[in-house]
């Protein structure tokens, strides 16, 4: 009976032991596979060979390179605006790179480029403007970076600048100055279509000032170029007289109770003779016939003591006087 039982205990601990290692070697072997299938290198092969060079199979660092595309261009004239598209590969640009569009020399070469435009981000697109100085002929253009630099290809396909805008003037008549209740006419010279910096904004090629400032014009002409040039009007109030038309004596000034008008040079001549306070108000207007040999006297007795202007009107010119009445 006790040889039994010994038996019995010895024959299960050996199916224990057997069940033991069969677990055993079942778990290593279900490991070993999946990383072999996994690929995960064994000792031997993460070992660096003498032969084999350092970062041998690496994958390098790429670099972005950036593409000039089609350019389109919205006017064939100087001074028009141009879409210049272009596309990043290789990766990304650094923080801080701006993208800048390049026009090239006449005939597409680019020995002295100038900038027409610039974008911070990368939109694949760059708003750019022909500067108005460009003369006639046939362009390209290219993008450069700037963190990492690069530049692009010319653009695949080439602008032509067929017009440059006309140059534009502003003739003031008679002067370039106005007085209190005084007016000139302003006009541009071009030809075309016309757009004053007045409010409201005056189409017409001339226009009438009453007040001293800046005054501008773009003209657009038929071809759609544009031209912008502007004019200073002044105020007689801070002009010398010895810069106005000296074509009146008015004396003497400053004056009490009566000064005198004379013609200085030229034909008799019939004038309007208006007197304006600061405020552009008429205090006084009359007409005389001037001469050079033959003064005229105008009463200023009932005006109060300060400063005037008088202006002298004919059919050849107008003169505007500054004059100081005092008691």
């Amino acid at each position: 009976m006790k040889t039994q039982i010994q038996l019995q205990i010895k024959k299960a601990k050996f199916i224990g032991m057997y069940f033991v290692l069969f677990c055993l070697f079942t778990f290593f072997f279900i490991n070993g596979a999946f990383a072999q299938s996994a690929g995960t290198p064994s000792v031997q092969s993460s070992v660096l060979r003498p032969s084999q060079g350092f970062g041998e199979g690496l994958t390098p660092a790429t670099t972005p390179t950036v593409t000039c595309d089609s350019v389109l261009q919205t006017s064939t004239c100087a001074g028009g605006n141009l879409v210049v598209r272009f596309t990043v590969t290789g990766g990304s640009f650094n923080f801080g790179n701006v993208f800048t569009a390049q026009l090239s020399n006449m005939g597409g070469a680019f020995t002295t480029p100038v900038n027409i435009g610039s974008i911070a981000f990368n939109l694949g697109i760059i708003p750019a403007t022909i500067p108005a100085n460009t003369n006639f002929g046939i362009y390209y253009v290219r993008v450069i970076t700037n963190n990492p630099a690069d530049t692009s290809n010319a653009s695949p396909n080439f602008i032509v600048i067929t017009q440059v805008a006309q140059l534009n003037h502003i003739t003031a008549s008679p002067h370039n100055y106005v007085c209190p209740g005084d007016s000139i006419t302003l006009t541009a010279n071009n030809i075309g279509t016309y757009a004053w910096s007045t409010t409201p904004v005056q189409t017409t090629q001339s226009i009438k000032v009453t007040l001293p400032g800046i005054y501008s014009v773009t003209t657009t002409d038929a071809l759609t170029c544009q031209s912008t040039t502007s004019d200073t009007v002044s105020n007689c109030n801070g002009i010398a007289e010895n810069i106005l038309q000296q074509m009146v004596s008015v004396f003497p000034n400053p004056v009490n109770d009566y000064f005198n008008l004379q013609l200085k040079t030229g034909n008799p001549t019939d004038a309007v003779i208006t007197l304006i306070n600061p405020l552009g108000e008429v205090l006084m207007k009359t007409k005389m016939h001037l001469s050079s040999d033959n003064e005229k006297i105008l009463a200023v007795s009932s005006i109060s003591p300060g400063i005037y202007f008088l202006r002298i009107q004919t059919m050849d010119f107008i003169e505007t006087k500054r004059i100081e009445v005092i008691r």
